[in-house]
């Protein structure tokens, strides 16, 4: 029987958890900094192959993903119930939906995520003769839809929108990154209208799904599994390659297109993994943006400038796979973390964690349930330390 919600202890849980997290990006004094052990995971990557379902991306398999992502939520519930994470349903097919729609090639490996194959465009001329995709139709957006359908239909559990890459990857899936930048360059015309293009999509994409998942617009969205209070901001977008970008060209081609995105929803979040310390600034001047969701691959430094440069601006997510060497990470972590506006999360997995020495994500093999019970101790009794 799938996991439903209740109007008993799951919602009072709920209900307090939202309350914790609406503290954190009001920036109110608390305690310490919402927990969150993030190993109710929709993604498979690091998961130990023999749990991830031989057809878990296939057309019309989503009882095999809503039986997947209940597995995940109910042995959560069992070993970390305090935490923060607030049970939900995630239509996961990877991080190229928008572009398949707009003609990319998927690619599904046995075991792994689907990606998108390569650049489909190479011709400025092409831009100007982009049409919009048909949802119903194109690419991988009618798996998506249907999935959404399945799950309402199945559970009552909140239902999230698709991974949400920003109209940057966007584009940049559809030209590569060496063109996209040289004709950021020598064609900024042409980039402009092809990111104006991928936000229009991207938006309308977002509303579509939420109207088919039952969510109001300033609401229903999980970074990282994360919940954004309603009220406080509708959606997140994945902006990975902000990290490569000089901050002059993000500031031009990212950052009024992201504030698009984020003021249609009410305020959102942006997600980014490494390390962008150099974008800090156009960050903050990102219109609509109420928390940054940073993987920082151990990278502490750039948190704690992030936290003085954006102030009470926005709340800061602190997010990576668990380490193996938990100690001297959430030590180090917590050593110089500003309580107020902060979310600590960390990502259990079976075959992949972060090596904290090297800021390097490694292969590894053991029990992601234990890892996640430690994990759980060991951020409460650092974060309990730092507070006394």
């Amino acid at each position: 029987m799938p996991l439903r919600s209740s109007t008993g202890p799951d919602q009072t849980h709920t209900t307090e958890a939202l309350a914790r997290i609406e503290a954190a990006y009001r920036h109110e004094k608390v305690d310490g900094p919402p927990i969150l052990i993030g190993d109710a995971n929709y993604w498979i990557t690091g998961e130990d192959p023999d749990l991830i379902p031989g057809d878990y991306f296939d057309e019309g398999a989503y009882a095999s993903m809503l039986a997947f992502q209940q597995t995940k939520i109910e042995a959560h519930l069992a070993r970390t119930p305090d935490d923060v994470y607030i049970p939900f349903l995630f239509p996961w097919y990877g991080t190229g939906v928008v572009p398949s729609a707009m003609g990319c090639r998927i690619l599904f490996g046995r075991g792994e995520e689907p990606a998108v194959e390569g650049a489909i465009i190479d011709d400025p001329g092409a831009v100007s003769r982009l049409q919009l995709p048909d949802p119903e139709r194109d690419g991988l957006m009618p798996r998506v839809l249907a999935c959404i359908d399945h799950f309402r239909a199945e559970s009552d559990l909140p239902i999230s929108f698709t991974d949400n890459q920003g109209p940057l990857n966007i584009a940049l899936n559809l030209v590569g990154l060496e063109r996209l930048i040289i004709w950021m360059y020598e064609m900024p015309t042409v980039v402009h209208e092809l990111m104006d293009f991928c936000t229009t999509v991207l938006i309308d994409w977002v509303k579509l799904q939420k109207e088919r998942a039952g969510a109001r617009l300033d609401g229903g969205a999980f970074p990282h599994m994360i919940a954004i209070p309603p009220g406080i901001g509708g959606v997140w977008l994945s902006d990975d390659d902000s990290t490569v970008l000089s901050p002059q060209l993000y500031r031009e081609f990212a950052v009024p297109y992201n504030g698009r995105v984020f003021e249609a929803f009410g305020g959102g979040t942006l997600h980014y993994c490494g390390n962008g310390r150099h974008q800090l600034e156009n960050y903050l001047a990102t219109p609509g943006l109420v928390g940054l969701n940073v993987w920082c691959m151990g990278e502490f430094e750039q948190v704690f400038e992030a936290q003085r440069i954006i102030g009470d601006r926005a709340a800061i997510m602190v997010c990576d796979y668990t380490p193996t060497d938990m100690e001297s990470y959430f030590g180090d972590l917590f050593a110089g973390l500003r309580t107020r506006g902060s979310i600590v999360a960390t990502y259990p997995s079976a075959a992949t964690a972060l090596n904290y020495g090297t800021a390097q994500v490694e292969a590894v093999r053991r029990d992601s349930g234990e890892v996640s019970v430690e994990a759980w101790k060991t951020i409460e009794r650092i974060s309990r330390a730092n507070r006394s």
